[in-house]
């Protein structure tokens, strides 16, 4: 009896969380007790309130996803020293007017924060507006890229590619291909257009 309702349980929740929503609640709980485990577990608080930046009740700050790289990179669509290449996914259906409009199809790749390095201002909203997504604050590793390199660290920034980053040498990332359509509308906070290394 027991194990036919956690089945049926188990059954519903599939049917209504998609593998991404479960994986980023799962990682803003994670960013939750990495960074206040005391904050988290005796407040009456959501975990993405616990780490997000506290100064941002609206705006792209509080949506729970990293900003691109050229917003804080100095233009450069490329990870920052403090950061390396750690793990990608594919936009199927890119229908933006910025960086691999003419594919249709983006490649968004994951810089996360070196082992043994800092990230600059800890966790905050890139260049401290509420209209900018976070950087630093989502402990997060999809891990199919720099394998050797072990752990779990923060979310520095995103970059994109119009190019399977698997295919990229200096990269060193795996092909097992992970699709994440919700952040095919996404764009940088910069204005960097077509702004590519």
């Amino acid at each position: 009896m027991t194990d036919k309702i956690v089945r049926k349980t188990s059954e519903i929740i599939a049917a209504k969380t998609s593998r991404r929503s479960f994986l980023a609640r799962s990682a803003i709980i994670g960013s939750a007790l990495a960074v206040s485990p005391l904050r988290y577990l005796t407040r009456p608080e959501s975990a993405y309130a616990v780490i997000r930046p506290g100064e941002c009740s609206g705006g792209l700050c509080t949506d729970g996803y990293t900003e691109f790289c050229c917003s804080m990179n100095f233009g450069s669509n490329a990870c920052p020293e403090h950061a390396y290449v750690a793990g990608w996914w594919k936009c199927t259906n890119y229908t933006g007017t910025k960086v691999c409009n003419n594919a249709g199809v983006r490649y968004l790749i994951d810089c996360n924060r070196r082992p043994n390095y800092s990230c600059p201002g800890g966790c905050h909203c890139v260049t401290d507006t509420c209209q900018c997504r976070v950087t630093c604050c989502n402990q997060f590793r999809y891990g199919q890229c720099h394998t050797n390199v072990q752990g779990v660290t923060a979310v520095v920034c995103r970059i994109v590619r119009c190019v399977n980053p698997s295919t990229i040498e200096n990269y060193k990332c795996g092909t097992q291909l992970i699709v994440d359509d919700n952040t095919c509308a996404h764009e940088a906070c910069c204005n960097c257009g077509d702004c590519v290394n």
